[in-house]
């Protein structure tokens, strides 16, 4: 597949990508709040700057979280939306992923692994591990999971890469950061780079109809949550 429309509303940045046979032009605009008003006006555009029909496209590809419960919503109801109104299958990816790609850009392939570490809000992080696979794509190494900054800190060890904003807005993540190769806490999911790592999935999957297109909260699979003193 080469026509896909990427869409990544995960975190406090909206992002819209469209890929045409492995070239993207990308909206990204880090807005607060804002996804529901700059989510339809961007997709617009894109197709209007490239004089294509969205149902002209092969799929819709959607950064499924986790992350922030609102905005995934909104982000995933357009996705939906979208699909269904032009008959189009989607493809889903990690928005931890998507920040541990742009990590792997960075840094090249011999990083090692990257811990991308991203706020959740109510004091913890939305969390994994990721290997530079072959193609210099993110690979998963570890499952996707919400915890404390201080138990994420507890279990580091290194070399590893950090990456994702939690290591800037929790003390305990910024001293173990100071034991990272390199720290990129600015790295932000990016449409565009969804747009690769869906194509890449595509080699071995088959997209998925627009019913399946669902977000991945993770807090949702936490049966119980840590006792207060």
């Amino acid at each position: 597949m080469a026509k896909l429309l990427a869409i990544e509303t995960s975190s406090e940045s909206c992002s819209v990508a469209l890929s045409l046979d492995g070239e993207s032009m990308e909206v990204h605009e880090h807005a607060p709040m804002r996804h529901a008003e700059l989510l339809l006006p961007a997709v617009s555009r894109l197709l209007g700057e490239a004089g294509l029909p969205i149902a002209a496209l092969d799929a819709i590809a959607f950064g499924r979280g986790p992350g922030s419960f609102t905005s995934l919503r909104i982000g995933i109801g357009v996705v939906q939306g979208l699909a269904w109104a032009a008959d189009l299958p989607v493809v889903p990816c990690s928005s931890l992923a998507a920040v541990a790609q742009a990590a792997i850009d960075l840094t090249g392939a011999g990083s090692g692994r990257v811990c991308v570490a991203v706020d959740a809000r109510m004091q913890e992080v939305f969390t994994a591990e990721f290997v530079c696979g072959p193609g210099g794509l993110a690979e998963a190494a570890s499952a996707e999971r919400v915890c404390a900054p201080s138990v994420l800190a507890h279990e580091a060890t290194t070399p590893f890469v950090a990456a994702g904003n939690g290591f800037e807005r929790f003390a305990e993540l910024k001293d173990m950061a100071e034991t990272a190769v390199a720290c990129y806490p600015d790295l932000w999911p990016h449409a565009a780079v969804v747009a690769r790592l869906a194509l890449a999935w595509l080699e071995h999957h088959q997209p998925l109809p627009p019913a399946l297109a669902q977000p991945v909260y993770i807090r949702n699979n936490v049966a119980v949550k840590p006792a207060s003193d």
